[in-house]
């Protein structure tokens, strides 16, 4: 995905949660534009608590400071789509059939 086509997402006025969907199959909510910036390659994003059990997401409030980060190459990226903001498990894959 290109850098242009997120950065419109994330400045668009009035924002919306958006899912990004990486090439590993984690998704990444982003909850608030302060809480994502993007360079021409990356994309860096502040996380909420970063538990295993939980999926990866911003904090709820643009005013808190973010005690985790994300660094993603851009081509990382698989998909930018909007969110209704709550946060969701990754879907697994599909088992193989025999």
């Amino acid at each position: 995905m290109r850098a242009t086509d997120i950065k419109n997402l994330i400045k668009t006025e009035p924002f919306a949660p958006i899912r990004v969907g990486l090439s590993d199959g984690r998704s990444v909510l982003i909850r608030h534009p302060d809480q994502a910036v993007v360079s021409e390659r990356h994309l860096f994003v502040g996380l909420a608590k970063v538990q295993r059990s939980r999926p990866l997401a911003t904090p709820r409030s643009g005013d808190v400071f973010a005690p985790d980060w994300l660094l993603v190459n851009l081509l990382q990226v698989t998909s930018v789509e909007p969110d209704d903001g709550a946060a969701r498990k990754p879907k697994r894959k599909p088992r193989k059939k025999r």
